[in-house]
Parts: structure tokens; C-alpha cells; sequence
């Protein structure tokens, strides 16, 4: 089973620069730059279009969370055959929209300003909001719900995709940061922001599974992290932004088998054709490392525009 979410890699990778206002494209095999889109503003997150053909990507305006002194308000569609940004869907107020996934034919977005999650339909650009009294960074979707990452607050919200109401809080430990689903949807991922771990919850009944520690980033600073789980579901990765690591666990069991030392600033990972390898996107050095998932050894990397964040293997 394949998370929608999170497909299987190809030749090509596409890759925001956030600080430089722009989206940039790669061949994935030798790495060149092969085109770049002038964004209008601070581009952050990405995710493929149902089709595969079009990426979604928020515009989340100037600033950092807690501090987003110019944020706005539209999702871009970005066609990845010509490579040129086709339109924007504005989502109705300058609420710094960040996370982005899709459930079903629905786009769905968080709207930190706003304390809520919108649900979008792409093709008309009608937007749904769905309060969720926090603020929304990160969202995943799978199994009809939607998770919500209200970062640095002590939940992450549930969402019921179809009936597009709230339908439960999950606590968190030491405060919500990043957040995944594993591919067939039974096990959902969430960092803590204020110490050096990850959750593992049954997706289904929301019941805490495990608490994980990180070894090799004990993170003694407050700092944003991010979890994502391989395609074929075998490994999760985990970043720290402050600590310069990933981790590699197996998912199965959460056994760490491997760490990275990062340039500064990891955030936003990918993964490779062949299911060997993953990229991670160190946002501070403008640099994306390639690793091994069964070690989380380097293998290569490769320039970008300043402040890579987020990254897609298509």
C-alpha cells in the first residue's frame, strides 16, 4: 500500500527555496538545476496533485511561526510539465497557510492564523474552514481523518474528512512539532517540540503506543522537528533543527539504526527512486543531503537557492 501522501520517487525533484521566493527543479540523478519559478512570496510546503501532474504549495508569506509580521493567504499550482506556476487559489484571508495534504480529491491545508484547517477543493479553489482552536502547522491524512499539528500546544487535533468536523484532541507530551501517518494508515507519528523524542499512536483509536527517545540529538533546546515514514512504510526519519541530526528508525520495531550529523538546520525530507535513499533539506546552508535509509549515511549532495525547506521526488 502506498501513502498518497508520499509516493514512490522518480527522476526528478522539485524543491522549495522559501527565502529566496522561489521553487526550483533538479534531475535527481545527476542533481543539475533544470528551472526555477519566481514565487511571489515565501513558499514553504508541497504536495503532488492526485494525478501527479501538479504540485499544491503554501504560501506562507514572511516571517516564522509566532512571528509571521506579513502572511499570505493562497495555495500555488505549480504545473511540474511545464514547470511554471498555472494559478493561485486564495483562500479567503491572510491566514499563513503551511501544511498541505490530500484526502481523496481534497486539498487540505492548515491556516495557522486563522486557528484552523481548510479543506479546498482544488479545481474550483472552494474553500472550507474548519476551527480547530489552534494553531495548525503541519497537517497528515489517512483513513478519513486528518491530523492537525497545533505546534508548541499540547495537542494535535482529529478531524473526520468527511463530515469536515473536529472529532478529537490527542495529547502530547512535551508539545506538538511535526507529524506523519504510516502508509496503511495505522500508526500516527508525532515529535515533541521541548524534548528529544517522537510518539508513536494507534491512528485508529489514538491510544499511545511508545515514546521514543532520539539518540544523538537529546534536543536541550526547544526546536522544531519533523517525522516522515519511507513510502514502502519500513523507516521513519526524524529531524532536528537545532541539533543538526536525523534519525533513522525501523517501523516496525522503532529501533534507531542509524543518525546523520546534518548541515544546519534540517527540516523538510524526500525519498529517492528505488527506495534506498532519502534527501533532507537543511534550510541554514541552503543544502540538500542525500542518505542511505538503511544507515542514514551521506552520499551526496547539492546546492539550492537559500532556504530549502521542503522537497519532492517526482
Amino acid at each position: 500500500m502506498t501513502d498518497p501522501n508520499n509516493r514512490l520517487g522518480g527522476p526528478h525533484l522539485v524543491v522549495t527555496a522559501k527565502t529566496a521566493n522561489k521553487v526550483q527543479f533538479f534531475d535527481a540523478a545527476r542533481f543539475a538545476l533544470g528551472g526555477e519559478i519566481d514565487m511571489p512570496a515565501s513558499t514553504h510546503e508541497m504536495i503532488l496533485s492526485p494525478d501527479g501532474r501538479k504540485v499544491f504549495a503554501s504560501v506562507y508569506g514572511g516571517g516564522i511561526f509566532g512571528k509571521n509580521s506579513n502572511p499570505d493567504r493562497r495555495i500555488a499550482v505549480i504545473d511540474l510539465d511545464t514547470r511554471r506556476l498555472e494559478r493561485m487559489i486564495d483562500v479567503g484571508a491572510d491566514l499563513a497557510p503551511h501544511g498541505v495534504m490530500m484526502a481523496g480529491d481534497t486539498l487540505w491545508a492548515t491556516a495557522e492564523l486563522g486557528d484552523a484547517v481548510l479543506a479546498i477543493d482544488p479545481g474550483s479553489g472552494h474553500v472550507e474552514r474548519i476551527d480547530i482552536g489552534g494553531r495548525a502547522h503541519w497537517v497528515a491524512a489517512s483513513g478519513g481523518k486528518v491530523f492537525a499539528s497545533c505546534k508548541t500546544s499540547d495537542f494535535v487535533v482529529v478531524i473526520d474528512a468527511a463530515s469536515r468536523r473536529p472529532m478529537a484532541r490527542i495529547d502530547i507530551p512535551n508539545l506538538a512539532e511535526g507529524l506523519a501517518v504510516s502508509p496503511n494508515g495505522d500508526t500516527l507519528f508525532v515529535c515533541a517540540h521541548r524534548k528529544g523524542e517522537i510518539y508513536a499512536f494507534d491512528a485508529r483509536t489514538h491510544a499511545l503506543r511508545a515514546t521514543v527517545s532520539i539518540d544523538g540529538a537529546p534536543g536541550s533546546a526547544n526546536q522544531l522537528r519533523r517525522v516522515r515514514v519511507s513510502p514502502d512504510g519500513r523507516t521513519v526519519v526524524v529531524s532536528s533543527l537545532l541539533d543538526c541530526h536525523v534519525a533513522i528508525y525501523q517501523a516496525d520495531t522503532l529501533k534507531q539504526t542509524g543518525s546523520l550529523a546534518t548541515r544546519k538546520a534540517p527540516m523538510g525530507f524526500g525519498f529517492a527512486a528505488g527506495g534506498m535513499h532519502a534527501f533532507v533539506c537543511c534550510h541554514d546552508d541552503a543544502t540538500v543531503m542525500e542518505f542511505e535509509l538503511s544507515t542514514g549515511r551521506a552520499t551526496r549532495e547539492f546546492k539550492t537557492a537559500s532556504g530549502c525547506e521542503f522537497i519532492i521526488s517526482y
